[in-house]
């Protein structure tokens, strides 16, 4: 039988070295692992800002986009109205012409002097009327197509504001 005592220092010696060995190389992985983890949570965090700061100026840009619209949205409601009371006033205008030439339409009909013109009269009361009658109504539709013709002209003014203040924000820009 061989007696191992002699080599039990050499073994415990290399169980210590084995040991020392294993626990240098587990110390020495852990910081690295450490440096890199702290390595990527800073570049993690310098992603997380920079991603904070975009959306705030992308909210901002978009903040300031809705307010200039909204403000032609007010601005064209504004001159929608105006727009009408104005067509309100012609209409009323209007209305009073139309009522004045009725009233001299039917004076003309009144203006037979003896029996002989009375006839001649009556067919000049009857052109007046007629007159009066097509007077009114292409007055009202004048009207109508004024009406029209300055809701298209407000619409398309306040579509061409939100355009230019769109591009003007450089959104549209190359």
């Amino acid at each position: 039988m061989t007696d191992f005592r002699p080599f039990i220092p050499y073994a415990l010696g290399a169980v210590l070295v084995g040991a020392a060995y294993g626990y240098g190389h587990h110390r020495g992985v852990n910081s690295t692992e450490l440096e890199w983890q702290g390595k990527w949570n800073k570049q993690a965090l310098a992603l997380a800002t920079a991603k904070a700061e975009a959306l705030e100026k992308v909210r901002a840009v978009e903040l300031r986009r809705q307010s200039d619209i909204e403000k032609v949205r007010q601005d064209a409601e504004q001159e929608i109205a105006r727009a009408k009371t104005d067509a309100a006033s012609a209409d009323a205008a209007s209305e009073r012409l139309q009522q004045q030439a009725k009233r001299l339409a039917a004076r003309a009909s009144q203006c037979a002097g003896n029996t002989g013109t009375t006839i001649g009269g009556q067919a000049a009361g009857t052109a007046a009327m007629v007159l009066a009658d097509l007077l009114g109504r292409a007055d009202k539709r004048a009207g109508e197509l004024a009406a029209a013709y300055d809701q298209a002209r407000n619409a398309g003014l306040a579509c061409e504001r939100a355009y230019d203040a769109l591009m003007s924000k450089g959104v549209g820009s190359k």
